[in-house]
């Protein structure tokens, strides 16, 4: 059994389920209220099938890279280990299926059917990144990142489509957050999947792949990391500058963007450039994960100023 959560990191699932739930009640339901938002049993379902995909998705990564993993990380090895190829296999299979069928559920309930092509394009493109598209130069980075972006995307696509009478302009609101939301969880997974690529490079040349620290360089990809990361905290710092023109309602807004974002990418920064080991990569890449769950996190704060807000508090 633990062995089983090893392979489907159930750590990882437990972030994509509070990222989802985070979104809504922190946007959609703060901001409209219970009656424009999927109820609980309909959006728990909607969780656990998005869950669902996503541990299938990491089986069957780790079903095909059984080779390279022996040479990457033979210590945190599951399949052929603690799980058997066949179960693994078997297992990816039925979860797929069981998280598509209870989607088509979902999505028939929220009356937008068509939205289960949604989990079996992700199911689909989880398969064709194991296979295929992690060998090769960038795309395997950017399919993961576009999924990753996705988990708190379709949040807001089946609660505002479950209530079409919601004003557009306040489903534009709601839908802005959440797009920005999604930006940065597309840029911090892509961050950290470059960097596993530097920690991974031994395997990953051994087999042929194509990641960019094989192609570019460490040196390069390096550089490509702490550019990115700067751009992002370009982009932070400008919401931090819009903050700043209503300093006394952003208050804890601003200081929380300096405390919780900028400084750890200041460190991620600091840290992927010093990086020469396995395990100094390695601790480089949880530090980008740390900042994108800093940035889901937030939204305790957003939720809290709308909550004074509405009650004269601030």
């Amino acid at each position: 059994m633990i062995s089983f959560l090893k392979l489907i990191r159930i750590q990882n699932l437990l972030i994509i389920a509070f990222t989802q739930y985070m979104v809504h009640w922190c946007i959609v339901i703060a901001s409209h209220g219970k009656d424009f938002a999927l109820n609980n049993l309909l959006f728990f379902l909607l969780s656990l099938s998005t869950v669902m995909i996503a541990a299938a998705g990491y089986i069957i990564n780790d079903y095909f890279d059984v080779r390279i993993d022996k040479v990457n990380k033979p210590e945190r090895m599951v399949i052929d280990k603690g799980v058997k190829r066949r179960v693994a296999i078997g297992a990816h299979t039925v979860i797929n299926i069981l998280a598509i069928s209870i989607a088509f559920v979902v999505s028939w309930a929220a009356g937008a059917w068509k939205f289960v092509f949604i989990f079996a394009i992700a199911a689909t493109g989880l398969w064709l990144y194991s296979t295929t598209f992690k060998r090769k130069f960038l795309i395997g980075n950017i399919v993961i990142a576009l999924f990753t972006a996705l988990v708190p995307l379709i949040v807001g696509l089946y609660d505002l489509k479950h209530f079409e009478p919601l004003q557009s302009f306040r489903k534009d609101l709601v839908l802005s957050l959440i797009l920005q939301l999604s930006f940065f969880a597309f840029i911090t997974t892509l961050l950290r999947e470059i960097i596993k690529d530097i920690e991974d490079m031994e395997g990953d040349r051994e087999y042929g792949c194509k990641t960019m620290p094989i192609v570019l360089g460490v040196k390069s990809t390096k550089l490509i990391v702490i550019a990115l990361s700067l751009a992002t905290m370009t982009c932070l710092a400008y919401i931090q500058w819009i903050m700043a023109h209503n300093f006394e309602f952003y208050k804890w807004h601003f200081y929380y963007f300096l405390v919780a974002l900028q400084v750890p990418f200041v460190f991620l920064i600091w840290k992927t450039w010093k990086a020469q080991s396995k395990k100094e990569f390695r601790f480089a890449g949880n530090t980008a994960k740390f900042i994108m769950l800093m940035g889901i996190c937030y939204l305790f704060i957003y939720a809290h100023a709308l909550h004074s807000a509405s009650y004269g508090y601030i």
